[in-house]
């Protein structure tokens, strides 16, 4: 069980100390130099809300996140924390964990507290619409000339999971799945900026030569963002490659049409 957790975040110039103490969870919160309780006062509903904690797993968390690019304005967040088993302390600059945004859900809960929330994507459906060429040959194929092609991808951040299924028509389905508890929301994470960009991607070219992509973003905020794609190869956005390349990246020999 939780011991103390304090948490700083220097643009807001924010300090929360949480502490437990014979079965009650204390917190106390400070903002701008000015205590807003000046002792620490008992949270309304504690046990439920360490037990949430606890599903964040701030164990696992690594020691220091950072940009790929070092920001030209920092905003620096410090986490650290002592329960029965670990004692850690944690940085971060513009660069968060997996659960952050459950984790400032979780914040935003206690009086006085109202940070600004990350916009964290949550989860990508992709579907692919096609055709290909019936290789032949085979008592097990079907006898027509063209076969319909269904490409499917799921990237789940709550179920760390990462679905590829392939559908060929009068054939079959062949499944892929990768479960990481780490990789899959650092996938996420990476890909968001691109998948963001999506929206302004969308158009109304219908041709039955292209395979046709339908996508779908739900983001931490219960926003959700959907629209349908034409694939034109060298021609896509560099936000579509960047996107699907990192997709590459994750799958290692896997591939498909959609990659």
């Amino acid at each position: 069980m939780l011991e103390q957790l304090t948490f700083t975040l220097e643009e807001n110039e924010l300090k929360i100390v949480l502490l437990t103490k014979e079965r009650q969870l204390y917190y106390q919160v400070e903002l701008a130099g000015q205590k807003l309780t000046e002792k620490p006062e008992v949270l309304e509903g504690g046990r439920r809300w360490l037990r949430r904690l606890e599903k964040l797993r701030l164990g696992t968390w690594r020691a220091s996140y950072q940009p790929e690019t070092a920001p030209t304005v920092h905003r620096l967040w410090r986490l650290a924390f002592k329960d029965s088993t670990v004692q850690r302390r944690i940085v971060g600059d513009q660069a968060y964990p997996g659960s952050w945004a459950a984790f400032i859900d979780l914040l935003n809960e206690i009086p006085g507290v109202d940070i600004h929330k990350v916009r964290q994507l949550e989860q990508v459906s992709l579907i692919l619409q096609d055709t290909m060429v019936n290789p032949g040959g085979s008592i097990y194929l079907p006898k027509q000339g063209q076969l319909a092609l269904t490409e499917k991808l799921i990237i789940n951040r709550g179920k760390h999971i990462l679905v590829f299924t392939r559908h060929k028509q009068g054939i079959g389905t062949e499944r892929h799945a990768f479960d990481s508890a780490r990789n899959v929301p650092l996938l996420l994470e990476r890909i968001a900026e691109h998948a963001a960009a999506f929206k302004t991607q969308q158009d109304g070219l219908t041709d039955d030569f292209l395979p046709q992509v339908e996508w779908k973003l739900i983001w931490h905020d219960g926003t959700e963002e959907s629209g349908s794609y034409t694939l034109k190869g060298d021609e896509m956005p560099e936000t579509w490659k960047d996107f699907i390349h990192e997709i590459e990246l994750f799958t290692g020999n896997v591939r498909g049409r959609l990659f």
